[in-house]
C-alpha cells in the first residue's frame, strides 16, 4: 500500500490526494493515536521517497527528543509554512528564544513571504517550500535544509514544522533540538493552539511570551475602520456560500466604515474580491501584494474580519477586536485548538451553520 501512495505521489493529482485524504486528516484531528498513525505511516513513506532514510531510525530519533541540553550560538525556528500556524505558533517560539538565549544569533527558516511578518526580531534563512509541491520535492526542500542545520553549536526550534514533515526529517540530534508535539501537546484541553504554544514554551525555556507581529514598518497600505479576508487557503469548504460575502462588505459600507479587503495572491480569491469591489458602493479598498503590509493594516483598524485564516491570528496578536466565521472545519477538536486566542470580548467566532 505504500508503495503504491509513494508512486501515486510522483504526481500532482498524486500529492494532493496523499496530503488531502490521508496525511492532514491524520495529523488535524489532534488525537494523539492518530499522531503516532501518522509518524509511523509517513516515515515510511519518506523511506520510499528518499532511501537515505531509515523509517525505523527516523521514529527513534523522534521518540528521543526531549529537551535541548546545548547552549547555542546559533537558533533557528522553523515556519510551520502557512502565514496563521507562524503567527499563533511560531511567534511564541522566536519570542522566546530571544529571551532565552540573548546572545545567539536568531534566524527563521522559512518563505519570504512569511519572514516579513517577523523581520524587525529575527534573520532569515530562506528557502522555497512550496504547499502544492510533489512530495519527492517537498522532501528534497527539508533534506537540504537538513544539512545546513545540522551543525555544532546550532539549536533547531521545530514548532511541528512541515518543513520538517512533523518533526520526522532529521534535523539535528535530540541535544540540539526543541520540537513542539502539538498534535498531541496536552490532548483532554480545550485551548487554543496559540495558548498551548506559549504553555510549552514555558514549561520548556521558562520564558512568558505571547503571540507577536513584527513587520517593518510601512505606509503602502490605507488605514481604515475594518478590514477584511475572504481567503480560505485553497479550501473552498472554508466558504460562506450565497449572497453572504457581498451582504457583508455592504452592510459594512451603508454603516458609514471604510472597508479594506484584502485581494490575496490572484486566482479564485481575487476574481471574488474583483466582483465585490465592482458591485459594493462606499469607501471600500483593496490591498494585492505582500501580507505584511496587510496585517500591519489589521493591526490599525477597529475590527477585523474573516475565516479561518492567517488574518485572524494577527488580530489576536495585535488586540484587534474581531469576528471569525468557521466554516468546513474537519472536527470539533480543529475548531478549538485553531480558534484565535484574544480576550472574549475582542473575539466572536461564528459557525457557518449559523448564517
Amino acid at each position: 500500500m505504500l508503495d503504491a501512495l509513494a508512486a501515486e505521489a510522483e504526481g500532482e493529482e498524486g500529492t494532493r490526494a496523499l496530503f488531502g485524504e490521508l496525511i492532514e486528516p491524520l495529523s488535524d484531528s489532534f488525537d494523539p493515536r492518530l499522531a503516532e498513525a501518522y509518524l509511523d505511516t509517513f516515515a515510511r513513506l519518506l523511506e520510499r521517497v528518499a532511501p537515505e532514510l531509515q523509517a525505523d531510525a527516523l521514529l527513534r530519533r523522534h521518540r528521543a527528543l526531549g529537551r535541548p541540553t546545548e547552549k547555542p550560538r546559533r537558533v533557528v525556528v522553523l515556519s510551520r509554512v502557512t502565514l496563521g500556524a507562524d503567527v499563533a505558533v511560531v511567534s511564541p517560539f522566536l519570542a522566546a528564544a530571544a529571551a532565552a538565549y540573548p546572545d545567539a544569533e536568531l534566524l527563521f527558516a522559512g518563505n519570504l513571504k512569511n519572514y516579513e511578518l517577523f523581520e524587525e526580531r529575527a534573520g532569515h534563512l530562506p528557502l522555497r517550500y512550496g504547499r502544492t509541491a510533489l512530495l519527492r520535492e517537498r522532501v528534497a526542500v527539508g533534506l537540504e535544509l537538513a544539512g545546513r542545520l545540522d551543525r555544532p553549536g546550532t539549536l533547531v526550534i521545530d514548532a511541528d514544522s512541515r518543513l520538517s514533515q512533523l518533526g520526522l526529517l532529521p534535523f539535528g540530534p535530540p541535544e540540539r533540538y526543541l520540537f513542539f508535539p502539538s498534535r498531541a501537546y496536552r490532548p483532554e484541553s480545550a485551548e487554543p493552539i496559540a495558548a498551548l504554544a506559549c504553555a510549552f514554551v514555558k514549561e520548556t525555556l521558562g520564558c512568558d511570551v505571547r503571540p507577536f507581529i513584527a513587520p517593518v514598518e510601512t505606509k503602502w497600505v490605507p488605514p481604515t475602520d475594518v478590514t477584511i479576508s475572504l481567503g480560505v487557503g485553497e479550501n473552498p469548504a472554508k466558504r460562506v456560500g450565497g449572497d453572504f460575502e457581498r451582504r457583508l462588505v455592504q452592510g459594512l459600507l451603508d454603516r458609514g466604515h471604510s472597508v479594506l479587503l484584502d485581494k490575496g495572491g490572484g486566482g479564485e480569491e481575487t476574481a471574488r474580491v474583483e466582483e465585490l469591489e465592482q458591485s459594493c458602493r462606499g469607501p471600500l479598498y483593496t490591498w494585492q501584494g505582500p501580507f505584511a503590509p496587510f496585517a500591519e493594516a489589521i493591526r490599525a483598524s477597529r475590527l477585523y474580519i474573516g475565516y479561518d485564516s492567517a488574518g485572524q491570528h494577527v488580530a489576536a496578536a495585535c488586540g484587534v477586536r474581531q469576528i471569525t466565521v468557521f466554516a468546513g472545519a474537519p472536527n470539533g477538536k480543529f475548531v478549538e485548538r485553531w480558534r484565535p486566542w484574544a480576550p472574549a470580548e475582542r473575539a466572536a467566532l461564528v459557525q457557518a451553520s449559523a448564517l
